[in-house]
């Protein structure tokens, strides 16, 4: 065997040995621990506001039934049956108000709430039974609860295995009120004459109506805390066992705007930065409303250089040669007089020995040949502005 081999074999050797290690600390320490996790409402819990107390009634063996929808004639109920209304009973009719007492006088239990709205319209049920609502928020304990101007009326409480005296706190924004001379016509009442009662029971022929200021504490989330599934046994518990329990509760469900928003804001956003972007990318820069107007100018070398590109273009090259060279002459006459006075060849050597211009370009300038070819103009007078600038 190779000496590599041997190496080889001992690394996984010891590979081995150090996953074994791993794996025998991680199983001898690793403890198995559960957890519970609260986990949002899924199916009828997340639009049935009433499905814990649906569960709960069914465990004590109470045949329930739950609908979204006020139906008397779907629902039939029966006398000894449980009709609990948790919607807004201004929609009801007169019609279907004298259908539920007629209900209730032949041995139904009806439990409704107080409608959450203005003051001053209780509706046609709540007018047949002489009732109105008044906005008086407040808040109580427990066992303020428990404390009713009938103590006897708690009593079916005590033998609840729920824990009777646990404690909870219940706040209600609305309560009604009845005439004082209706008012022993009640079985029990919580509240008082002057603000209100936020609970009471009113028997109706051989049945009864439970009233109560508000249905938040038996609904899903409320009806597992403080001592609210006492409450619910406590207002609900003397009528129930005689027959079904109907439950009627209104879904209230949201505008699809107020979903969009409340759902969809992590996609919505950065479509709204994406949009003012593009807006901000293709609006006009901010600035004046109209553009400054352009300052007047004088374009006096625009004019000459065209003056004379149309007098080159009509052959009067040589007219033009010999203005500025007339120009040169009389600089040179100011600068130099003797060397003005002299003929052409002397003059053109004179300006070669002063100036760093050859003498044959001197000479094409002051003696020019073939004005009429362009470049043979231009150097000629190229040349002649730049002796009249260096004499």
């Amino acid at each position: 065997m190779k000496l590599d081999q041997r190496y080889r074999l001992l690394a996984i050797g010891v590979a081995v040995l150090l996953l074994g290690l791993l794996a025998y600390w991680f199983f001898s320490t690793y403890q198995r621990v559960e957890r519970e996790v609260v986990l949002p409402p899924r199916g009828e819990a997340r639009y049935n506001p009433l499905f814990g107390l649906k569960r709960t009634l069914e465990a004590r063996k109470i045949e329930t039934v739950s609908r979204a929808d006020f139906n008397f004639v779907a629902l039939a109920p029966q006398p000894g049956d449980l009709l609990l209304l948790d919607i807004d009973l201004r929609t009801l009719s007169d019609e279907q108000a004298g259908e539920l007492l007629k209900w209730v006088e032949h041995g139904g239990h009806l439990a409704i709430r107080l409608p959450e709205g203005d003051e001053g319209r209780p509706g046609p049920l709540l007018e047949r039974l002489g009732l109105t609502v008044a906005h008086e928020f407040s808040c109580m304990s427990w066992d303020e609860a428990l404390a009713c101007e009938n103590p006897d009326a708690a009593k079916p409480a005590d033998a609840l295995p729920l824990g009777a005296r646990a404690a909870g706190v219940y706040c209600s924004a609305y309560r009604f009120k009845t005439a004082a001379e209706y008012e022993s016509d009640f079985d029990w009442l919580w509240g008082n004459a002057e603000k209100g009662f936020i609970f009471g029971r009113h028997p109706w022929g051989d049945g009864d109506v439970l009233i109560t200021a508000d249905f938040d504490f038996l609904h899903n989330a409320a009806l597992k805390d403080g001592g609210n599934a006492a409450l619910t046994w406590q207002l609900l518990g003397p009528v129930l066992g005689e027959g079904r329990a109907l439950l009627v509760y209104a879904t209230n469900t949201p505008p699809w705007y107020v979903l969009l928003v409340r759902h969809g804001w992590y996609v919505l956003l950065p479509l709204l930065v994406a949009l003012l972007a593009w807006l901000a990318a293709q609006s006009q820069r901010f600035g004046p409303l109209l553009p400054l107007a352009p300052r007047h100018q004088r374009a006096v070398l625009a004019h000459v250089q065209a003056a004379g590109e149309f007098a080159f273009a009509r052959g009067r090259g040589a007219a033009l040669h010999a203005a500025v060279l007339r120009a040169f002459r009389q600089r040179l006459r100011r600068r130099d007089p003797v060397a003005a006075a002299l003929a052409l060849e002397p003059l053109v050597q004179t300006l070669a020995e002063r100036l760093p211009i050859p003498a044959a370009r001197i000479r094409q300038a002051l003696q020019p040949q073939e004005l009429a070819r362009p470049e043979q103009f231009l150097a000629a007078i190229r040349t002649l502005m730049q002796l009249r600038a260096q004499i």
